[in-house]
């Protein structure tokens, strides 16, 4: 298992206010510990920048190239696909850009937002274009989109935000528009009209309304039935949306509840253990906002190195796929690799690997298809392993694949079958990912806000390297 090392850094502001251990720290009243924050921001010093990863030998130019190339397609999906008059970014849109999906994703435009507030220092689109993009969805988000106790509906109208597909009020996609919303005051929070759109979405959602038996937070609500029965109670993309509810300004939930899931671990084929879910976006959407580099849990516990091995456990699994089934699965190793939760030709799928029970295709269903956001979510966790795999991608499928907003959701090479579509998240987390390996600067926008550091302060996060 290759170890890759990473520069140390002080990712919260905190450690002259109060010790990330110390008990005052996680027992403090939210006024109090948003206050000492603040006034920690306004005398400074401030935080240091978050840079590039320093140690990738593969930022030469072409790759930077590549990588420019790549947000400027992806960037361009969040212009296309949000409505002219709500702001509200579409779920998925066909690739050519002929279509898009009359229902948007609340965790779609959390990334819209977030793509926003890089676009002018990533050279996307010009400051005050941006702004008001920003603007214009968060008045929506604020006024227009339905919630319950400030928790938005999965998927809801783009043009009236009003609920669709019978869908549940998302805690993780609530969780993944905050963030997006936390990017958008830290960038653009000068202006009194953002600010307080971001403070009015931010302070409203009810965190304490969806904790539930053993300090687990429910997955969601409905109309219907009320609190879903199913609850975020093992190792998943939990992370950000439990650090996000224990660091809330307004209905935060207790430190407490960081420790109540299950932390299931398994091998590597090099012994290595890690956190285990199959979905590699489990492993990279936490990553994409929190700064997990050069902190540690309470337990001691690296989860960005968590998530590193994830990623090296998977290309693994696919290498023993391709030995097992070389027909339909050969094409799978170093060269080509990535599968995460996509469409196929069977339709939508929750997939990934590997898996604790050592189950293999055909069991799990997978069938050669490869997923590109998989690796590209990886570019600033595995830079390396991900920039070798898209540019093979890229040069070996062309077009077929790779198009105006970038590559497609998944293609299968084995039987030439590619997807019609693109899907916002999927496309959100590919650019915020090169960001954050060119500049880090999803990083700095959303580890500047209050709610990020407090949520750090509060777990008993402390500093600690790779």
């Amino acid at each position: 298992m290759k170890r890759i090392t990473r520069r140390s850094l002080i990712a919260s502001s905190l450690a002259s206010i109060l010790p990330a251990t110390s008990q005052t720290a996680r027992g403090i009243d939210s006024e109090t510990l948003f206050s000492a924050i603040r006034a920690q921001a306004a005398a400074g010093p401030q935080p240091p920048q978050i840079n590039a990863m320093p140690d990738s030998p593969n930022l030469t130019p072409e790759n930077r190239e590549f990588i420019r190339e790549l947000q400027h397609r992806c960037y361009q999906y969040f212009l296309d696909a949000a409505d002219p008059e709500t702001g509200l970014v579409s779920d998925r849109g066909s690739r050519d850009g002929s279509a898009f999906s009359e229902h948007a994703s609340s965790a779609s435009c959390g990334f819209a937002l977030a793509s926003y507030a890089i676009a002018p220092t990533a050279d996307l689109e010009d400051e005050s274009t941006a702004r008001e993009r920003s603007r214009r969805l968060l008045r929506s988000l604020a006024d227009l989109a339905q919630h319950h106790n400030g928790f938005l509906y999965h998927f809801i109208g783009r043009s009236d935000g009003v609920r669709r597909m019978n869908s549940e009020a998302s805690t993780v996609d609530t969780a993944l528009m905050l963030a997006g919303v936390m990017c958008a005051e830290t960038t653009f929070g000068d202006d009194p009209e953002i600010k307080a759109l971001c403070q009015r979405l931010m302070n409203r959602t009810n965190w304490r309304s969806m904790l539930g038996p053993g300090n687990l937070l429910h997955m969601g609500w409905n109309p219907e039935t009320g609190l879903l029965p199913y609850q975020w109670d093992r190792f998943s993309e939990l992370t950000i949306l439990v650090l996000m509810a224990i660091g809330a300004p307004k209905h935060e939930i207790g430190p407490e509840c960081w420790q109540a899931w299950r932390r299931d671990e398994m091998l590597t084929l090099h012994g290595e253990k890690f956190l285990s879910y199959p979905p590699l976006f489990v492993h990279q959407y936490p990553m994409a906002f929190f700064d997990f580099r050069s902190v540690q849990s309470p337990s001691g516990r690296s989860y960005w190195k968590n998530s590193i091995t994830a990623h090296f456990a998977q290309i693994e699994f696919l290498s023993q796929l391709a030995e097992r089934y070389p027909t339909q699965m050969g094409h799978y190793g170093d060269q080509l690799w990535g599968i995460t939760s996509s469409d196929s030709a069977s339709g939508y799928r929750d997939w990934g690997g590997p898996y604790q029970d050592n189950r293999y295709e055909p069991d799990r269903g997978i069938d050669g298809t490869v997923v590109p956001s998989a690796a590209a979510g990886g570019l600033a966790v595995v830079p390396d392993q991900s920039l070798a795999t898209l540019r093979y991608q890229r040069d070996q499928f062309g077009d077929s694949i790779y198009g105006k907003y970038g590559f497609a959701n998944a293609f299968n090479p084995a039987t030439n079958w590619v997807s019609r579509d693109v899907i916002g998240i999927d496309t959100g987390i590919s650019l915020l990912m090169a960001e954050n390996l060119r500049s880090g600067n999803v990083w700095n926008a959303f580890m500047k806000h209050p709610v990020a550091q407090a949520a750090f302060a509060r777990t008993g996060f402390s500093s600690g390297t790779v």
